[in-house]
């Protein structure tokens, strides 16, 4: 006498383990974009005010430039940065003036964004809040 099988509505264990498991796949998945996906908003978000506070400044002195009109030949002419000065509106940023690029010191002539004596405004992290001050935006301008 032999057995039919008949068909069952039920799911067998180890059909009930291998979906567990493609699940948690998915699941740790997106649980590890989560942080990637903050920093990177919060690098957005500092890029965002770094642009902010240099096109500021570099209008400021465009502004002033009829009553400072060596200031911003001088900066030209630098070949170091000023030193910083914190963002009052945002401490985690600092500001100073360049003649020269910090991103590519060096002058490329194919490239015009290392091009020396030209005004700059460099933002840069607040060295208290990041000890390597690093160089998060610069902005070219002129008169």
């Amino acid at each position: 006498m032999t057995r039919t099988r008949r068909s069952r509505s039920a799911y067998t264990l180890v059909e009930v383990l291998v979906a567990l498991v493609i699940l948690l796949v998915g699941i740790v998945g997106i649980v590890k974009l989560f942080p990637v996906s903050l920093e990177g908003n919060r690098d957005a978000e500092l890029r965002g005010a770094a642009a902010s506070l240099a096109q500021m400044k570099a209008e400021e002195l465009r502004r002033d430039a009829d009553t400072f009109a060596r200031v911003i030949d001088d900066i030209r002419n630098r070949a170091t940065p000023t030193d910083p000065v914190v963002w009052t509106l945002d401490d985690r940023l600092a500001y100073s003036y360049s003649g020269v690029s910090t991103f590519s010191p060096g002058d490329d002539p194919a490239d015009p964004s290392d091009d020396p004596v030209v005004a700059r405004v460099i933002v840069s992290m607040n060295p208290a809040f990041d000890p390597s001050a690093r160089v998060i935006y610069e902005l070219r301008f002129d008169r």
